[in-house]
């Protein structure tokens, strides 16, 4: 035998060794587990296992097939800076903020108020904002599928409000303090198009905000609530929730500082927090249509770039999310029905989920 072979084999062994180990207390592996392997997998889990410790990564991960996990481990811990950090490891049901992989379950939300008859893609977005000056020429369709032209709130914070009031809102959110609820339709009217309204791709957070505020007036409920009954409940996503900064996770920016965006600024576009296992729940019945019908699901995907709150390329939906210190990759593969998940309490600079998902979807396609 090889030296590479045997250090190979040795490293296969012990890795589940320790896997079996871990889960030796219960007589078939579940969701609660600290690690999932299944046994079909055990040579592409060795060898992803072995891509992420040498890698340093720190956060996530789960590999599903169908409605199968694959693979499901969380490496690192979920605050460094606590007194006794090893006493709280990142596991599979460890939340994060999930950032812009919020955006295709406000869609998909949506798109059940569509489906009800309460809603048409067509509506000109002035029907729910009558006083927006652009509302009339910017449909809900093109708020989906980010063609509205319209300058984004957060990553434009300086262009969409004015400068004052982006300076206290950088202020409260380095202090973790929320900020108004209604600030932005409050300076929505003020804001300046960046383009013709359906004429070109410019992806934007606003977009996804007024769709939030749309579902409210038109379900009758708060956002929060509605997207609990009809989206986290219906999935079974028990981990997962839409509260300021109540993840059990932190990450820090280069300068050593934790900071969330405000809730109400995120509404809609990136206020979800999760864990990997739920955000699998989602993917399994989002993708067999259990969410939306398969025609409207079919309707969220007809698209060669971004669909509804969905990136659409080459036989695969995915979406990443970028908060100030945490970054994730939601990412589904219709050919193999896989999914890949990486969820990281680090900024993209120091860990890069989506690099990430990529090395792992090449591990799984030389398996």
């Amino acid at each position: 035998m090889k030296k590479s072979a045997f250090h190979f084999f040795f490293f296969m062994a012990s890795f589940f060794i320790l896997t079996l180990v871990s889960c030796s207390s219960v007589k078939k592996r579940t969701w609660n587990d600290e690690v999932i392997v299944d046994k079909k997998y055990r040579e592409f889990a060795g060898r992803a296992d072995a891509y992420l410790c040498e890698t340093g990564f720190r956060g996530a991960v789960l590999v599903g097939r169908g409605k199968k996990i694959v693979f499901a481990k969380g490496y690192g811990f979920c605050d460094e800076k606590v007194a006794a950090p090893e006493e709280f490891p990142i596991g599979i049901n460890t939340t994060f903020e999930a950032g812009s992989i919020s955006k295709q379950m406000t869609a998909a939300a949506v798109m059940q108020l569509v489906q009800a008859g309460k809603l048409s893609v067509d509506d000109k977005v002035s029907k729910f904002f009558p006083a927006f000056e652009y509302g009339k020429k910017i449909t809900v369709e093109m708020l989906l599928n980010m063609r509205s032209g319209l300058v984004d709130h957060i990553n434009s914070a300086d262009d969409f409000f004015p400068k004052n009031v982006y300076r206290r809102i950088e202020v409260k959110q380095l202090a973790c303090e929320p900020v108004e609820e209604n600030l932005v339709l409050e300076y929505l009217n003020n804001a300046p198009l960046l383009a013709e309204p359906d004429s070109t791709y410019f992806y934007c957070n606003t977009n996804y905000f007024l769709l939030a505020r749309i579902i409210e007036q038109v379900s009758g409920m708060s956002f929060r609530d509605y997207m609990q009954k009809n989206i986290f409940d219906r999935c079974g996503m028990t981990h997962t929730n839409m509260e300021f900064q109540k993840t059990d996770t932190r990450g820090y920016d280069y300068k050593g500082r934790y900071y969330s965006i405000p809730a109400s600024l995120a509404l809609g576009c990136g206020d979800v927090n999760s864990c990997v296992t739920d955000l699998f729940k989602w993917n399994v019945l989002f993708t067999n249509r259990k969410v939306v019908k398969k025609k409207t699901f079919k309707k969220m995907i007809d698209s060669e770039s971004y669909g509804y709150g969905l990136y659409c390329h080459e036989g695969s939906i995915f979406h990443t999310g970028v908060t100030n210190v945490f970054n994730s990759y939601n990412g589904f593969y219709f050919d193999d029905k896989l999914s890949i998940i990486v969820l990281s309490n680090c900024t993209a600079a120091k860990v890069n989920t989506t690099n990430v998902a990529r090395n792992l979807h090449k591990i799984w396609t030389e398996k």
